[in-house]
């Protein structure tokens, strides 16, 4: 499976591949959002590369996805919003966690208790598809999740708006999942920031990477490598 993920910034570069040369991303199965990105750019990448997106929204751009009550907004070309909730892509389960910890009046925006409610939910969900694939005796999934904040102590920083959620780290205990792709940390772009923690691989996004996974064997490139 190779998943082309973006998140907080849109890439000149990875613009410039999809207009001129898109041989140089090679084959990509689908695409990852971890927020912070325009309805517009995403419709863009989307309609570009012609491969099914999955997402979740930052603490940016909100009310681009979400009508006021919080109802979804049509997206246009069918991305899937993950927040909360898992599908079944390949053969693989992905999960998705949006929003930030809340450190302002803004919108999309949780406290700790708040998130942990959500994941706690996810993962019932989860375990419940786990168990009718057990029964059916299909092979066990493994778990990719993306989310727009860090998990708490990895990549994260000591500013609430840029802290990471503990619940994360409590799901990655109990899940086990192959890979984490988070945004919302805006780092060095000359270096991949990575991160194993209880065997998940976790990777910061922005501004956009390229994830190959073989037989539960992961690689992560820039798109500019």
């Amino acid at each position: 499976m190779r998943i082309l993920c973006v998140s907080d910034d849109e890439d000149v570069y990875l613009k410039h591949i999809i207009e001129t040369s898109q041989d140089k991303l090679g084959k990509i199965d689908c695409i990852f959002s971890c927020g912070d990105l325009t309805k517009k750019y995403l419709e863009y990448i989307t309609d570009g590369v012609n491969k099914n997106l999955y997402y979740v929204v930052g603490n940016h751009f909100v009310s681009q996805f979400y009508q006021d009550g919080g109802k979804e907004s049509d997206f246009g070309l069918g991305g899937t919003d993950m927040h909360g909730r898992f599908e079944v892509v390949g053969n693989y389960i992905v999960v998705g966690f949006g929003g930030s910890k809340r450190y302002n009046p803004g919108k999309f925006q949780f406290e700790e208790n708040e998130m942990e409610k959500i994941v706690r939910k996810t993962t019932t969900a989860v375990k419940r598809r786990r168990f009718f694939d057990l029964m059916a005796s299909n092979k066990t999934k493994d778990i990719i999740v993306i989310t727009h904040a860090p998990v708490a102590g990895v990549h994260d920083k000591p500013d609430r708006c840029h802290s990471g959620f503990e619940c994360f780290r409590n799901f990655i205990s109990e899940m086990k999942p192959l890979l984490w792709l988070h945004g919302h940390i805006h780092e060095n772009r000359k270096k991949i920031q990575q991160t194993v923690l209880h065997n998940t691989l976790i990777v910061n996004a922005v501004p956009s990477k390229i994830i190959e996974i073989n037989d539960s064997e992961l690689s992560v490139r820039r798109i500019i490598d």
